[in-house]
């Protein structure tokens, strides 16, 4: 039995126009076949001048840099044979990639760092409530604190201004 792709309403986040999505779709029709037409323009460009620079291709093609950069990202280019200037920054690092978000170290880093933490929230979980009443404890003997200081403060300032 196939199963039947979730819609949902969303706008557009080209033009604004309200559209029925099916898996995350961020574009309209309308939008998503203009941008397959930029897509195409680009591709020509590059397809010709092969070793051309991302500010090269808009410049020519008058597509915007961040419309490229973004269709990089999502792998729009990867038929196409691309020379090493045809980059754009890591999003983390800075460093020049050709396609994704993240250069290949940030990722590495990345998966270890999200690894780390699952590992540490499953601590947590196996520690059950009680780490979870315990923060609840700390949080409240914190608030209390401040209450208190506040009313120190509070006495302190009507003692002052009495004299």
């Amino acid at each position: 039995m196939a199963t039947i792709p979730r819609q949902k309403l969303r706008n557009c986040i080209q033009c604004g126009k309200v559209f029925l999505s099916k898996d995350r779709e961020e574009l309209c029709n309308d939008c998503k076949a203009s941008y397959y037409e930029l897509a195409e323009v680009v591709k020509e460009f590059v397809k010709d001048h092969p070793g051309s620079t991302v500010n090269e291709v808009s410049s020519a093609t008058t597509v915007s840099k961040k419309l490229i950069q973004r269709m990089m990202r999502e792998g729009v280019f990867m038929d196409i044979p691309m020379g090493d200037n045809f980059v754009y920054p890591c999003a983390r690092c800075g460093k020049p990639i050709k396609t994704g978000t993240y250069c290949t170290s940030c990722l590495t880093r990345l998966r270890k760092e999200t690894q780390q933490v699952a590992e540490r929230m499953q601590i947590r979980v196996k520690e059950g409530t009680s780490t979870i009443k315990r923060l609840d404890m700390m949080a409240q003997r914190e608030f209390d604190q401040e209450q208190r200081d506040r009313r120190t403060y509070r006495v302190g300032l009507k003692n002052i201004t009495r004299q």
